[in-house]
């Protein structure tokens, strides 16, 4: 509620002083609207230029050498800028200011470049733009300035492509020469010194650690089966080697049991075998007393033979198959170690002249690497070169060119227009409330009672009709004259912004 009648004390002051608030406004908007007309009219003009990626940069991409686009907007900023750049650019719009001094001329340079704005959007437009008061010059430097940078670009580019191509021919014939020099240097030396090895020594080292694990496991067998033999013997050694046979029918089952067992020693060794022949002896004499008539009557009947204890020979068996396979893998192990040997001496035979080989093959096949290296580049610098004499690669393509600016940028009189009338009106209500404030004398009834005095009478204004009626007809005639003023004011502006 304070703040509602602080509020209408203010406007009944503002009434009060309507004339003075009038007046204030009109001088300052008038002061604002003037100095916005004498200051110095600017034009802008801006050119946007596309840069254009061709389709056969990627089709010909890892076959051709072509400039990143990334790189190239990288230094956009930095070639386009440069003092040479727009030093060259004044040169050919014919600017007068190289019939200035030095300094000046390098002070207007660098105030040019600062008032040079350059917008990159993207990867592919970027927009450059010039404000300055004559607009000739902004749209005759604007566009030569673009124009320059992109065939001075595109002429930067082709003369590295050319030049690329020439440092890769020059170099090829130089490493060419190496690589047969190098050639000529081996075959020189192979027929010098007859040298024509077919001995690998990595491999060779190889093949003697693959022979050596082979001994270490024949040793391993070989103790395995001696631990077994030597049981083996224990077993024999308790065991008797004969035994009885207690009747003639035992004989014949004993028979028939050698048998067997050379039938199945013949399928594992031949008939030389040891065993073998032993058996063959037995099973004869076995049969030939089985066959023999008995002739002495007096003799008793044969009821005890005695013959081989068959445990005893399967074990005997066994010793013999244990010391075949002895026999065996010393002959192995034997052939493995004169094998090391050989290959030992083998290495051992390689003679220095091997190595010598060794460098100049080594010197031959890095020359030749390089060599190999150069001829591909040299063909992706051939394609890449057809591309920039084509302009095959991306470009930079002016696709909005700066025409002459007819409406100034600046001053901007929209604006100067809303601050004439805000800056009016602020000004005459300030002043308004300066005088409000410095004005001591009560007008409301209400402020005595908050200070607690009181009030006996109140002497009410007696408004005169005819002084009403000339005050009415003053202020209609102040309205009137200042809404005439602020339409010629306001449409002063409208005619500035719109209608030129």
């Amino acid at each position: 509620m304070q703040n509602f009648k602080e509020l209408f004390r203010y406007l009944r002051a503002l009434h009060r002083h309507r004339y003075l608030f009038i007046l204030l406004t009109l001088v300052v908007m008038t002061a604002i609207g003037v100095y916005s007309f004498t200051l110095p009219k600017k034009y802008s003009a801006d050119t946007t230029v596309f840069i254009e990626r061709n389709v056969i940069d990627s089709l010909v991409r890892g076959i051709a050498v072509s400039p990143d686009i990334n790189d190239r907007i990288r230094v956009l900023r930095y070639a386009i800028l440069s003092r040479d750049l727009v030093t060259k650019t004044l040169e050919e719009v014919g600017s007068d200011i190289f019939t200035k001094p030095v300094a000046e001329q390098q002070s207007y340079i660098s105030k040019l470049i600062e008032r040079i704005n350059l917008r990159i959007r993207g990867q592919e437009l970027f927009t450059l733009s010039l404000i300055d008061k004559d607009p000739v010059f902004v749209q005759k430097f604007v566009n030569t300035l673009v124009g320059t940078y992109v065939e001075e670009n595109i002429s930067a580019k082709r003369e590295e492509t050319y030049g690329a191509n020439r440092f890769l021919d020059e170099q090829i014939e130089i490493f060419k020469t190496k690589l047969e020099d190098a050639e000529d240097k081996i075959i020189d030396f192979r027929k010098k010194n007859g040298v024509y090895f077919s001995v690998d020594e990595g491999a060779t080292l190889a093949n003697i650690r693959e022979l050596e694990g082979q001994i270490e496991n024949i040793e391993l067998n070989q103790d395995t089966l001696l631990a077994r033999k030597r049981q083996i013997q224990s077993q024999l050694d308790s065991l008797p080697e004969t035994i009885d046979m207690v009747s003639e029918s035992a004989e014949g089952g004993r028979l028939a049991e050698m048998e067997n067992r050379l039938s199945n020693l013949l399928l594992k060794y031949t008939d030389n075998y040891p065993e073998v022949i032993r058996l063959k002896s037995e099973i004869d004499g076995l049969k030939k007393r089985l066959t023999e008539p008995d002739t002495d009557e007096t003799k008793p009947e044969r009821t005890r033979l005695t013959s081989l204890n068959p445990l005893h020979q399967e074990l005997q068996g066994r010793v013999f198959e244990l010391d075949a396979e002895l026999s065996s893998m010393r002959a192995r192990k034997l052939n493995l170690q004169k094998t090391i040997a050989k290959r030992e001496n083998e290495l051992r035979d390689v003679p220095t002249a091997r190595k010598e080989l060794g460098i100049l093959t080594q010197q031959r096949d890095s020359i030749r690497n390089v060599y190999d290296e150069l001829l591909g580049r040299m063909s992706q610098s051939e394609v890449s070169k057809q591309m920039e004499i084509g302009n095959k690669a991306a470009t930079f393509r002016i696709v909005d060119a700066a025409v002459l600016p007819e409406v100034p940028v600046s001053p901007n009189m929209l604006k100067m227009f809303l601050l004439a009338v805000a800056g009016g009106i602020g000004c005459g209500i300030g002043v308004v409330y300066l005088f409000e404030n410095m004005d001591t004398r009560v007008r409301d009834v209400e402020l005595f009672a908050e200070l607690g005095v009181d009030v006996l009478a109140v002497v009410p204004n007696i408004s005169d009709p005819v002084t009403l009626k000339r005050v009415w007809r003053k202020d209609l005639l102040v309205v009137f004259v200042a809404g005439v003023y602020l339409l010629c004011f306001a449409g002063v502006f409208v005619y500035e912004i719109y209608l030129r």
